[in-house]
């Protein structure tokens, strides 16, 4: 296996101002790439990325704006264009807007948020950015799905919903950007350390998983060790959905 290492590459990651998209910046940044760090939180977005120092670029805005996405690309283009896109801006829509009801009484905007950030917001990057990579000749596409997408969820339905769409998104960028060199491939976590709750989720391995096992298999996506995948996606849940098959 080659060393991986990202050096005078360009990365683009959302959702970077905390969890898996601010620790696989740092990782980017420690492995030789610039990163523009994209999130809607630029408060937090400005101190992450001040203490990771120049090779990090905040650059605040909200991913369910094309707009925000396309000068996101003219700041990629600045540098020499994207190598990678890796969209981990995401959120469980009944948490993250307070609204904890049966779908069927979910309102409106609360629906569409969930539609928004987590299936638009990933198309609005990928759209954005992937002509560069195109005109580069390479570069990889990484989108965060969950193990939600194949489990449903009956209060924040748009979360799975969107994450499973994610599943053939991916397939799509595959098919548009294999004749110029670029792979796209979608990393489905299950529990994830990224917060407290998530520690008490059933897995085979009986824990959640620490953040860094699934950054290193983002950076993995991206390396030349990965340079044969692409379409794919890969469900890193320590087992999780294995619990719930069941044999007819």
């Amino acid at each position: 296996m080659k060393e991986i290492a990202f050096h005078s590459k360009v990365a683009v990651v959302t959702g970077a101002a905390s969890g898996m998209g601010l620790h696989t910046s740092k990782e980017f940044i420690r492995l030789g790439a610039s990163v523009l760090m994209c999130d809607v939180n630029a408060e937090r977005l400005e101190e992450e990325a001040c203490a990771l120092g120049d090779a990090a670029i905040p650059l605040a805005g909200d991913v369910r704006d094309f707009k925000y996405a396309l000068s996101v690309a003219e700041e990629a283009k600045k540098r020499g264009g994207a190598d990678f896109l890796v969209a981990c801006a995401g959120g469980y829509e009944a948490r993250c807007c307070n609204s904890m009801v049966p779908f069927y009484e979910q309102p409106i905007e609360v629906i569409d948020w969930g539609i928004d950030v987590n299936l638009k917001g990933p198309v609005y990057f990928s759209r954005a950015l992937m002509p560069q990579m195109v005109a580069k000749k390479s570069g990889v596409i990484v989108l965060l799905g969950s193990v939600t997408g194949f489990e449903g969820d009956g209060v924040g339905a748009m979360y799975g919903t969107a994450k499973s769409g994610l599943f053939n998104f991916v397939k799509g960028l595959a098919m548009a950007g294999a004749p110029h060199g670029v792979r796209a491939v979608c990393v489905s976590p299950g529990p994830v350390l990224t917060r407290a709750a998530m520690s008490g989720m059933p897995t085979l391995l009986r824990r959640a998983a620490e953040i860094r096992e699934l950054v290193d298999v983002i950076l993995f996506m991206c390396s030349e060790n990965a340079s044969f995948i692409t379409g794919t996606n890969h469900v890193v849940d320590g087992g999780r959905l294995c619990m719930y098959q069941k044999t007819y």
